[in-house]
């Protein structure tokens, strides 16, 4: 963070060897407690697992809490399962936004995530990768259907396939549906992702300053409430 000028960033956990996401959450707890004005926490459970929503109520009460976080690839469920239903049914109650680890076929894939978002009109959503972690044209195609389609439907541009012009960045800021150029945050995936990389993905989005600073910084700000 320090040496690319990151000032502030959204963690969470991995998935726990032990599955105890109690445990996991309580030490991104302790990482925004120690850290107050560089760090606020996500909250991850497993829907399947009974105490989920138990941990989320728990953990969502902090003020260093600012969503919750889904990954129905590693924990094997379906965005529009029933019991992640009622991850979003609980969410919409503590109106924080809902990450979606996106873009993997039969579980998350950008049509699934578009669903689901028109389901729960009121939560916000964000489909991580844009949803293109499946890297095929469809996959782009569709992503970009799923955000001009939903207002309530984010986009974070962590491993997208394509920037610079006429990228999937570019489509949807220009097309402006249902003000999507405000629904663009930019994702790091680290430390997954290389942040240079991740960082240069908008620098060389043919788009304006003014856009450009919207998806750095202003959009996460507003959607986060920070």
């Amino acid at each position: 963070m320090n040496k690319f000028g990151i000032a502030r960033s959204i963690i969470s956990c991995f998935t726990p060897p032990d599955l105890s996401f109690e445990k996991a959450n309580t030490i991104i707890e302790k990482i925004t407690r120690e850290n107050r004005t560089r760090f606020f926490g996500v909250v991850r459970v497993d829907p399947r697992f009974d105490g989920a929503k138990r941990i989320l109520r728990k953990f969502l009460r902090k003020k260093s809490f600012v969503a919750v976080s889904l990954n129905p690839f590693e924990q094997a469920f379906k965005v529009g399962d029933p019991l992640a239903k009622e991850i979003y049914e609980l969410a919409e109650e503590f109106d924080c936004p809902v990450l979606l680890e996106s873009g993997f076929p039969i579980v998350s894939m950008p049509l699934q995530v578009s669903e689901v978002a028109k389901e729960f009109r009121k939560v916000d959503f964000i489909m991580t990768h844009s949803g293109q972690l499946m890297a095929s044209g469809q996959s782009e195609y569709d992503s970009l259907r799923a955000m001009l389609e939903n207002g309530n439907l984010y986009c974070d541009t962590s491993q997208i396939i394509l920037s610079g012009l006429g990228g999937f960045i570019e489509q949807v800021v220009r097309a402006n549906e249902k003000n999507s150029r405000d629904r663009v945050i930019f994702g790091s995936n680290s430390p997954m992702g290389d942040v240079s990389v991740e960082l240069l993905r908008v620098k060389s989005a043919n788009i304006g300053e003014i856009e450009r600073n919207r998806i750095f910084s202003e959009n996460a700000l507003k959607l986060f409430s920070l």
